[in-house]
């Protein structure tokens, strides 16, 4: 598995890095945590750290990805398959797909209703 590190990454500390690539999600990450039953202006460190583990998460993930499927390239079926044996995330994975078709649908029906095809 091949995967291309900028040099200058490797000197810069996390923070720096996430803003440069332009990860920096403190506002979802604080408004998924109050949706979830936690305060309406959770601590910073709970933030950071739920950031932390979601992008270290994300991370892992797409190197996997990456290294059974197309190299350098992630396709879902790539994601499918490397959580198809966990249950839970398996079955969000397939709602969250199944809803993506038929919101592709309804547009496509809505679009042809209002512009014809």
């Amino acid at each position: 598995m091949r995967i291309h590190v900028d040099p200058i990454c490797l000197e810069l500390p996390r923070s720096v890095i996430l803003l440069r690539v332009g990860m920096l999600t403190l506002k979802p990450v604080r408004c998924m945590m109050y949706g979830f039953g936690d305060d309406q202006n959770p601590y910073t460190e709970s933030v950071d750290i739920l950031e932390d583990l979601v992008i270290e998460f994300i991370t892992e993930m797409t190197h996997k990805a990456m290294s059974i499927g197309r190299q350098g390239r992630v396709q879902v079926e790539d994601i499918v398959f490397l959580i198809r044996k966990d249950p839970r995330k398996f079955a969000r994975v397939k709602d969250l797909l199944t809803m993506n078709e038929e919101l592709k649908r309804a547009r496509k029906a809505f679009d042809e209703a209002n512009y014809g095809s």
